[in-house]
């Protein structure tokens, strides 16, 4: 077991039980919410996640991919080669059914819930995928992806390079001591910053690259004034790279900001969002250089 928690190439499942076993010609999988669901077939997939769409094309499963939701930005012709889902959040069940696939690949905060419900009842496998974003769940939806679509060999090699990713990670970070507050802003929300507590994919980037996250104190996301932005004395302003110029316009514009260290010291650091937040086969590469950025703008050259 490495620091910062990363599983060994022989740990096998994550969370809630994700498992395929094969019952004749049909399998049957449970998915992280226990639900056991029958395959039939894996060649016409839905998928609805980033991490699923980015996990399958690593896998070299590209093919059998029918449709992808607009969270699944990596690879860059995923959202180019195959039929647009909709936001992950905002899916339509029946659109994603006029598409005829055999199986719908789920991450588990996809939504709404109505939609997902009336999915489960269409009588089409409905598989939902751990959306925790810690190390170990990246290796754990990597094999239980594999073994859907038949690509353990390939899972267990992809899982085996996530690993020394992770170590050079470890490497990095032991070398380099610094730990500044880092604040994830989602939005602007009536010119007031939409920030990242815990429990959200934020924190867990922020922790992974070597970061304190400076809104640990709140729970999920928050509407944080200019107040408690002076008190949570944020080094860095982390944000996506969709959103980062509009944000850090009105962010420098506040009088409040101008008033923490990283206000004092313009410190922004931004990443393609779903390279960011998606704790994929990209996120220990993604957290070396955010861990790069981080330092870079603490001690400027």
């Amino acid at each position: 077991m490495l620091a910062f928690g990363v599983a060994s190439a022989s740990v096998p499942r994550v969370g809630l039980a994700q498992e395929a076993t094969k019952t004749g010609a049909d399998r049957i999988v449970t998915d992280c919410r226990g639900r056991r669901v029958t395959l039939c077939g894996a060649t016409r997939i839905a998928s609805i996640g980033g991490p699923i769409t980015e996990t399958l094309y690593a896998l070299g499963r590209s093919n059998e991919i029918l449709a992808v939701d607009q969270t699944s930005t990596w690879p860059e012709q995923a959202r180019k080669e195959k039929k647009d889902l909709g936001y992950m959040r905002a899916i339509s069940s029946e659109g994603v059914l006029s598409l005829r696939p055999d199986l719908v690949l789920a991450m588990n905060d996809s939504g709404p819930p109505a939609a997902m419900d009336q999915l489960m009842v269409s009588g089409v496998p409905v598989v939902f995928v751990d959306a925790t974003p810690s190390p170990e769940a990246i290796e754990g939806r990597i094999r239980f992806l594999a073994d859907i679509v038949d690509a353990r060999q390939k899972g267990e090699e992809l899982c085996s390079s996530i690993v020394r990713q992770f170590r050079q990670l470890e490497a990095w970070r032991s070398a380099h001591s610094g730990k500044p507050r880092v604040l994830f802003v989602m939005r602007m929300t009536n010119n007031r910053p939409m920030a990242a507590g815990t429990g959200t994919a934020a924190d867990a980037m922020i922790r992974l690259a070597g970061g304190v996250n400076a809104g640990a104190g709140m729970q999920g996301y928050k509407i944080v004034d200019q107040e408690n932005l002076v008190a949570l004395r944020p080094d860095i302003i982390l944000l996506m790279d969709q959103t980062a110029a509009a944000i850090r316009s009105t962010l420098q514009a506040d009088p409040g900001f101008k008033l923490t260290p990283a206000g004092r010291n313009h410190a922004f650091v931004s990443m393609e969002g779903e390279r960011l937040l998606g704790f994929g086969p990209r996120t220990p590469q993604a957290a070396l250089d955010l861990a790069r950025m981080m330092a870079a703008v603490g001690h400027p050259a």
